[in-house]
């Protein structure tokens, strides 16, 4: 699927934007607060109608403005017209051909977006909560049941830190937390061991580990300890990924070059293992890579996932040594 036109009412500082894109890269050039990041954030929000900012819709509405729009035409062997609309009392009408949708599962499978900005280039050098937030992004656009489970272990977690702080029965929460858990932790497990499977294909000397922190635990044994403390800590919520390069711990003794191949590769792998799983091709979706990653690099892997047939959509305040469709704002 490949996305032909954009076109944004009222969507932050945008009060009209029409944007057409070319099938293979395409490159929107503007100086900062330009308005490239809000491009790259429309284009994501049609897949998943929510800001990848964790910015609440309301705070999309251009200033003094009572609502937004976003409207795309996509097309692979069709042509499908996607309009979302938001107005400040929350409501949100999501049109598919012409058709409402009363829930965006029908987008997120069929409008596949991966979105690559500023928290994901230095991922090895970020918290473990940004990591887990980078991985849960990525399984949840391959599995929408992921995408669910996440949501029901975060109300659990929700009612069980509330009943620990007030000393009462948390054992209904272990028990339910402990069923979502289940699923969440298996489906780590085999995307990241696909992952794996793939990178070792580019490169035999970068692997990830995926941390479990449930692993030789349970939450029963550990809830004594939890009602001193108030909280939960141990659960998919506190787990963490490792990145080795010649089994070396990536985080202390790789180089910015070697940290620098290692996102780089795991991006392509990313890209490969969602264009199996999806059976769909994804747009691809850089924000300003150049202010952190090498551009030789970064134009190679360019040139690898132009020959997969994808849609690449880059944002940079300069020119690239590339063949592209320039968009300037």
């Amino acid at each position: 699927m490949k996305i032909r036109e954009l076109e944004l009412i009222n969507f932050k500082k945008f009060s009209h934007l029409k944007i057409q894109f070319s099938e293979n890269i395409n490159l929107i050039i503007g100086k900062n607060r330009a308005g490239k990041t809000t491009i790259i954030e429309a284009i994501s929000y049609i897949s998943i109608p929510r800001s990848f900012r964790n910015v609440k819709d309301e705070y999309l509405i251009k200033f003094n403005e009572n609502g937004f729009s976003v409207k795309a035409i996509f097309s692979n062997l069709t042509e499908h017209y996607v309009l979302i609309t938001y107005k400040k009392n929350g409501f949100k009408i999501i049109t598919l051909d012409n058709k409402r949708v009363k829930t965006f599962l029908k987008l997120f499978e069929k409008f596949p977006v991966l979105t690559f900005h500023s928290n994901n280039y230095n991922i090895i050098e970020q918290s473990p909560e940004i990591r887990r937030k980078f991985f849960d992004w990525f399984f949840s656009i391959l599995d929408y049941e992921y995408f669910v489970s996440l949501y029901k272990y975060k109300k659990i977690l929700e009612q069980k830190n509330k009943a620990l702080k007030l000393k009462s029965d948390v054992l209904i929460w272990n028990r339910q937390l402990k069923e979502v858990s289940n699923y969440i932790i298996k489906k780590r497990e085999e995307y990241i061991e696909k992952l794996n499977s793939i990178i070792k294909e580019q490169d035999q000397n970068i692997k990830i580990e995926y941390v479990n922190s449930l692993k030789d635990k349970t939450f029963e044994s550990v809830l004594e300890f939890e009602i001193k403390r108030g909280f939960s800590i141990i659960g998919p919520h506190r787990d963490d990924y490792k990145f080795y390069y010649k089994n070396y711990d990536s985080k202390f003794f790789s180089s910015e070059g070697e940290k620098r191949k290692i996102f780089l590769e795991l991006s392509l792998a990313m890209i490969k293992l969602s264009k199996i799983i999806k059976n769909e091709e994804p747009i691809i979706m850089f924000d300003d890579p150049f202010s952190v990653l090498d551009e030789n690099e970064l134009i190679d892997l360019l040139n690898k996932i132009e020959k997969l047939n994808l849609q690449v959509i880059i944002t940079s305040i300069r020119p690239i040594k590339i063949n592209a469709h320039i968009i300037n704002l």
